[in-house]
């Protein structure tokens, strides 16, 4: 029970991990 819960927000993590390091880059060359 516990996996089905946990296996979604890890999912989330990386995507969000990977979209805030793009984000991340393009604002430091926007700068």
């Amino acid at each position: 029970g516990s996996l089905i819960a946990v296996v979604p927000l890890i999912i989330a993590f990386m995507f969000l991990q990977k979209y805030w390091q793009s984000g991340l880059a393009a604002g430091s060359v926007k700068q």
